[in-house]
């Protein structure tokens, strides 16, 4: 049995870690000392600030000028943004929390609303979603954050803002051609990344430049990345917890109560160890080009292109408890009614594919992403009226081409899972060795290729008036037209080698599995550490060489599946079309006036939106399959007023906010769209009749600016949900087969929902302190506690009430940094609370991510003007994500996915 990451690390990832970890705490001691002996103190006069001041007072602008709520980020220098991805970066504003993928940061919640309820923009244009099934959440993985002058998170609205943000709009702010005051510059870096999981070593490059001609009218910026990113993550998993009856063959029968609390017992359901591996090789560019023959008068074109491949090859040991019988002499139940200690024998009585087996699976194949978008667009000033119109066309594709290649024990004698650990991490034992081929009697090919293409169309024209004197400072309207078109497709093949009766076919399967040297691989892999107690460390692996052998199905040839109506695989229940037409018209005006001695501004105004919803797809009568085809319209009126209030001059500021925002249902729960999972009796389907997620929302708060660098803000807010979406679970048998499953789909809710809360965060520079060292250094600190009430979502056992989905009361963000003309070090710990996943998860329990924290840093040591060497390392604490069904004695993931550091070199000429 292995020993938990958290006890003993592999020497190689400590000495690394420690050697960042030093670097990082030690460097600017001894770079300080000779700083502070140069620095002259009675100088003065004004500075040029540069690197993580100059960054923050940015941000500080952005958001102190603003006519919303909004905080942003800003680059430090060109090329040079404070993370190392755009996901990542955000999570260090005040009210966002960000999910994760194998360690890295892909979408942002903000107040709360999960990442496919927000808006994220692009220069304006919108990003398009790569998710693998069609959604609205936009991966921020693929986005260079090289490319990234500014982030602005805006949490609430005005009229002139394109809707679909519940929790509030991402602007991703590219830098531009005349940034520099059009001068010309080139900005790179080369870096090594280093994952102590797998312990890989991976490049990265970006180069950025621009240049202005024709006298400096004509602006031109180029900038492209690439990367070779391997993540390994490792995984103990139980997919869901269910309460089993005593006696099935008595419908309706009483649950397994064996602790005699009056309450039924909760047993694992498919418990598992999996090593994801996956190797991306990410591609991006980006373009502009700006002509400003004068000062009334701007047109640019600019385009962004994005491309990943990413290589799978995970490794998956996995057993189901649905095909064994209790016995009940040896099985304990631990707290919260959950088993702690599992054993089963086989039930011979259920055919052999429902009786009690592992298997050893592997998911390979690769998943492509591609997004591009471009626009054209100009602004143009003639006396008091300013017109900006805009064209774009944006793309996103998503080719998921999975192999699973699985080889199987069925008909195994007996089980036993142990969670008698630290982590409540399952211990799977089996009654065979699973690093030989023992007993293994059936051997699965499937691949299940899917197409998901999303394409918007774009043009719009606002018109700005900005009058002479009196209480309004600009008057201003504008149309939009945008089309989304959203398609899916699936198609699925399976082989399957079934020796369980057929010894012929037991002998073909093991010359497969047992090493062939015609393969050129062993089918044996050691893992070593998993990054949990106990389990095992190796077991067969089912790779690329075995899914050859046994010969890969393909989905595509006519004839495969004789049942389909072209002869070809193509699974048309979950093969669909979404169009969504939006026409949207605003008015708003800005207005300035003295109440008192006290200055007030705002921009007050409406947005009216009219969508046209048609969705096409297939539905299944029986074993007759036909299109079908929905369509739905809705208007929304969405009213808007932001004040601000200049309580004392250039200190204080007060805001008041009442909006009115919205956001659509995703493609894939409108779709008419049914799948079915025969391993677990689960499935889920669409709902073409969904409403749009409405919410009123409004903020009061206080910022106080004690300097360019320096402020402290306090911010209440309160969201008031009056429709949202949410799955339900309904049974479905199945006429060809009889099987009864639990199907999940989206329904429509109108419950008012109302969240409270309050974000308070801070920035202070100590360069008020006349001191070494310490008058370089600075704090960031922020925290948002928000809590719920209203929602009627229970704990289908325990009748307890559930919090609104995707809700960390509490989360806060800590960053400490220190900067000379040398030395640049920053440190960050962000942490959440536990969130609502799923009000139903699999076996009807509520599943929720636990609380969460990672701690990141970063050093840049500048060598001479325009050349500096950096050292940054991501979870330096090691921190492992968790999932459970609302038990910490009910975990269904446990994954650790280690440290990563990057070290390179920056230059600016």
């Amino acid at each position: 049995m292995p020993v938990s990451r958290f006890h003993s690390m592999p020497s190689r990832a400590s000495a690394a870690s420690l050697l960042v970890i030093a670097a990082l705490t030690i460097t600017p001691a001894a770079f300080a000392q000779d700083v502070a002996a140069q620095a002259d103190d009675s100088a003065a006069q004004d500075i040029v600030v540069t690197g993580i001041r100059s960054s923050l007072q940015g941000a500080l602008t952005a958001k102190r000028n603003a006519p919303q709520v909004l905080d942003a980020i800003s680059a430090e220098d060109i090329g040079k943004f404070p993370d190392k991805n755009v996901g990542e970066a955000l999570q260090r504003v005040t009210g966002v929390q960000i999910s994760r993928s194998g360690g890295e940061g892909t979408g942002v919640s903000i107040r709360g609303a999960e990442p496919s309820l927000n808006r994220v923009e692009i220069n304006g244009t919108t990003a398009l979603s790569t998710t693998v099934g069609g959604g609205r959440d936009v991966d921020f993985r693929d986005l260079p954050s090289e490319f990234v002058n500014r982030l602005e998170v805006v949490k609430s609205a005005t009229a002139d803002m394109t809707e679909g943000g519940v929790g509030g709009t991402v602007r991703v702010i590219t830098r531009r051609p005349f940034d520099n005051g059009g001068k010309p510059y080139l900005a790179g870096s080369a870096q090594a990344i280093y994952a102590d999981i797998g312990d890989h070593m991976d490049p990265r490059l970006a180069l950025i430049g621009s240049d202005t001609f024709a006298n400096g009218t004509i602006g031109v910026l180029v900038s492209g990345t690439f990367e070779n990113r391997n993540v390994e993550t490792h995984d103990a998993r139980t997919t869901g917890w269910r309460q089993i009856d005593s006696d099935l063959s008595t419908p309706g029968n009483q649950p397994y109560d064996l602790n005699n609390d009056g309450v039924g017992d909760f047993f694992p359901d498919i418990p598992r160890y999996v090593i994801n591996r996956l190797e991306t090789r990410r591609y991006a560019l980006n373009g502009i080009l700006e002509w400003r023959p004068s000062d009334d008068f701007k047109a640019y074109v600019e385009s962004n292109w994005t491309r990943s491949k990413q290589s799978v090859t995970s490794q998956y040991l996995q057993t189901g408890t649905t095909g064994g019988l209790l016995d009940l002499s040896k099985t304990v139940i631990g707290p919260d009614n959950t088993v702690q200690h599992l054993e089963m024998t086989n039930n011979t009585a259920l055919p052999v594919a429902q009786q009690l087996g592992v298997s050893y699976r592997n998911i390979l194949g690769d998943i492509t992403r591609t997004t591009y978008n471009v626009a054209l667009g100009a602004e143009w000033t003639t006396g008091k009226l300013t017109l900006t119109p805009k064209i774009s066309y944006s793309k996103a594709k998503a080719y998921n081409n999975e192999i699973n290649a699985t080889a199987s024990v069925l008909g195994m004698s007996s089980l036993i899972v142990d969670y008698a650990n630290g982590q409540q991490a399952p211990q799977i034992i089996l009654p065979n060795d699973p690093t030989t081929t023992a007993g293994i009697n059936q051997l699965t090919v499937q691949r299940r290729p899917r197409y998901d293409d999303q394409a918007e169309k774009m043009a719009k024209l606002d018109a700005e008036y900005a009058p002479d004197g009196g209480p309004f400072t600009s008057f201003k309207v504008g149309a939009q037209y945008r089309d989304l078109t959203v398609k899916s497709r699936l198609y699925n093949r399976t082989t399957t080698l079934d020796g369980f009766s057929n010894l012929a076919v037991r002998n073909q399967i093991q010359g497969i599995v047992g090493g062939n040297a015609a393969l050129g691989t062993s089918p044996f892999f050691n893992t070593g550490d998993l990054g949990f107690s106990n389990g095992y460390t190796g077991w067969l692996n089912m790779t690329q060489g075995v899914a050859d052998a046994v010969g890969i199905p393909d989905p595509f040839a006519p004839g495969g599946c004789p049942t389909s109506a072209d002869g070809t695989c193509q699974t048309y229940t979950d093969t669909w079309q979404v169009k969504e037409r939006n026409i949207a018209g605003f008015a708003q005006a800005a207005f300035a006036f003295d109440v008192g001695a006290i200055p007030v501004s705002g921009v007050f105004g409406a947005r009216v939106v009219n969508t046209k919803v048609d969705t096409s797809g297939f539905q299944s009568a029986g074993l007759v399959i036909s299109p079908v085809a929905f369509g739905s319209k809705s208007t929304e009126f969405l009213p808007s007023i932001n004040l601000k209030a200049e309580l004392i001059p250039n200190k204080l500021q007060a805001r008041l906010t009442a909006t009115e925002v919205m956001a659509r249902p995703l493609p894939q729960q409108l779709a008419p769209r049914f799948t079915l999972d025969v391993v677990g009796l689960t499935g889920s389907r669409g709902n073409p009749d969904l409403q749009p997620y409405r919410a009123r929302q409004y903020d009061a708060g206080l910022e106080y600016y004690i300097n360019k660098t320096s402020f402290a803000s306090v911010t209440y807010f309160r969201k008031e949900i009056s429709s949202f979406i949410e799955n339900t679970v309904e049974r479905y048998q199945d006429p060809a087969t009889g099987t009864v499953y639990a199907i999940t789909f989206p329904v429509s809710n109108d419950q008012k929902v109302t969240i409270n809360g309050v974000e308070a965060g801070t920035q202070i520079a100590f360069d008020f302190i006349n001191a070494p060292v310490i008058k370089n250094m600075g704090v960031i600190a922020n925290y948002t506690f928000q809590k719920d009430s209203g929602y009627n979502g229970v704990d289908t056992f325990t009748k307890e009430s559930l919090p609104f989905q995707g809700l960390s009361r509490h989360s806060y963000n800590l960053s400490a940094y220190y900067e000379d003309d040398v030395v640049s070090l920053r440190g960050s710990y962000n942490w959440r609370s536990k969130y609502l996943i799923a009000a139903s998860g699999r076996g009807g329990n509520p599943e929720f991510g636990e609380a969460f924290g990672q701690f990141d840093a970063s050093l840049n040591v500048t060598l001479m003007p325009g050349l500096s060497l950096f050292l940054e390392g991501v979870n330096l604490l090691d921190a492992t994500r968790k999932e459970n069904a609302n038990s910490v004695y009910r975990r269904t993931i446990i994954e650790t996915y280690g440290r990563r550091v990057y070290g390179g070199i920056r230059f600016k000429l």
